[in-house]
């Protein structure tokens, strides 16, 4: 049959337009549900995007300016937690508070859980790794070596309650209440973190008062000023033996002294890693000291420096991810073996007290963090 080619032009127009007119239904269908969306579902959208995965409640700021005569120290804590508390395990912490007294305005939070092959383990079940929990875990690792070594002495069974507040930078968390019973020892161990005294020189201290790590006494001591200690010897490192120093906290430029006399073996080596470095020989006593990544080296291989001298200035240089100083001891003929400045024959150490008329505000940060902790 003949088909003039008008007829097929027409046919091919009438095409056309089913299809001009199926997109242009299909596009009206989309923009009329994301207008939807937008503008009527709205309530939905906040309310899911605005809960985190662990049901982290932030401080709410009151808006309101501190004035110069009242202004508040920028760590201090809330003056009281609410009454009640969500039943989860990972239990959010909310109050109203001002800016000045929340830094980073990030937020206070709890656990409590068992313990279940390791430590790592067990707080990563509570929160993700994109949250933090290796870091999390390693801050709370830290703190419970001062009262056990955590790979030989955990068990499958013990309780760890703990209080944390999540921070900007690198260091991501404050432990502010930890609370261990241990099924070995059994007994509970419990630290809480206080800096109303000492210059706002922080630490973690017993329900007593009595301070939980150790420190060297001045005249031996490598850095005097000092935040706190992030590290020990064996600490959470790979290798068998783990870290190999003791990690001081303190703001770049606080004196580094040499705890002994002895005499300058060399300075600055291996800088991309070690940043700015001395190593000093200690012949008498049969070891050598390491300070690392400072941010100023005053002495030159081949010196001799008296005990209690200062050496350097504390820094951020090398491999490194906030300002401290690594002091290593080491055997003088086996650099592998290294001590512990806390539990050698070669510093003396002792503990703080909290003063007598600082220990009810203790005592007050002692109740607020315990009110934290709701058993599940």
């Amino acid at each position: 049959m003949y088909i003039p080619p008008s007829s097929l032009q027409d046919q091919n127009i009438q095409k056309k337009n089913k299809f001009r007119l199926g997109f242009i239904f299909l596009f009206m269908v989309s923009v009329g549900l994301n207008v939807f969306l937008l503008f009527f579902d709205q309530d939905n959208n906040v309310a899911v995007a605005s809960l985190p995965q662990n049901a982290e409640i932030s401080f709410q700021s009151k808006g309101e300016e501190s004035q110069p005569e009242a202004a508040e120290p920028e760590n201090e804590l809330p003056k009281q937690f609410p009454q009640s508390f969500a039943a989860a395990t990972i239990k959010p912490v909310s109050f109203t508070t001002s800016a000045e007294r929340t830094p980073g305005g990030k937020n206070i939070q709890s656990l409590n859980f068992k313990i279940r092959n390791s430590l790592n383990y067990s707080v990563c079940r509570e929160i993700t790794r994109e949250n933090g929990c290796a870091a999390l875990s390693a801050h709370i690792g830290r703190l419970m070596a001062w009262f056990m070594d955590i790979k030989k002495s955990m068990r499958n069974g013990d309780s760890l309650d703990v209080v944390y507040q999540q921070l900007d930078g690198p260091e991501q968390f404050k432990i502010l209440k930890l609370s261990y019973a241990s099924k070995r020892f059994g007994k509970t161990f419990e630290a809480y973190y206080y800096d109303g005294f000492d210059k706002g020189n922080g630490g973690y201290f017993d329900k007593e008062g009595n301070e939980i790590a150790q420190r060297i006494v001045e005249a031996q001591s490598p850095i005097r000023e000092y935040i706190e200690i992030t590290s020990l010897p064996g600490d959470f490192r790979k290798g068998s033996g783990g870290h190999s120093g003791t990690d001081f906290k303190a703001e770049e430029g606080t004196p580094v002294y040499s705890g002994f006399a002895g005499k300058v073996t060399r300075t600055n080596w291996n800088v991309r890693a070690n940043g700015y470095c001395i190593e000093i020989d200690h012949p008498k006593l049969g070891i050598k000291t390491l300070y690392l990544h400072l941010s100023r080296v005053k002495v030159k291989r081949g010196q001799t420096i008296k005990a209690g001298q200062q050496i350097a200035e504390s820094g951020n240089t090398g491999r490194t991810f906030a300002p401290h100083l690594h002091y290593e001891i080491q055997n003088r003929k086996n650099k592998k073996r290294v001590y512990s400045p806390f539990t050698s024959k070669y510093h003396k150490s002792y503990v703080r007290r909290i003063p007598q008329e600082h220990l009810n505000a203790f005592l007050k940060n002692v109740s607020l963090y315990n009110s934290a902790i709701k058993k599940s």
